[in-house]
């Protein structure tokens, strides 16, 4: 069990920059998750945190975990995909 979970947390980091911080970078996967408990608005800061740091990792995926929302928002030509905790994996 505990060698499972450690292969599952391989390259999994937080980040934080100046101005921002992400929850989670997943290295193998190239992308950086944003988890908000919010139901009906995104807040700003998730948005331009992930902006910020996609500009210095150069991830292919934008993903924030919410509560319940699920849609895709575009900003500064980049995808961002929202997505219910409930369907991540």
């Amino acid at each position: 069990m505990l060698s499972t979970l450690d292969n599952q947390l391989k390259g999994l980091y937080y980040v934080k920059g100046k101005d921002f911080e992400i929850d989670f970078y997943d290295e193998i996967n190239s992308r950086l998750l944003q988890v908000t408990y919010t139901s009906d608005k995104i807040e700003e800061r998730e948005i331009r945190s992930l902006l910020k740091a996609e500009e210095m990792l150069r991830t292919k995926e934008l993903i924030v975990i919410t509560y319940d929302i699920e849609s895709e928002e575009e900003r500064e030509g980049k995808k961002i995909k929202l997505t219910p905790y409930i369907s991540f994996y």
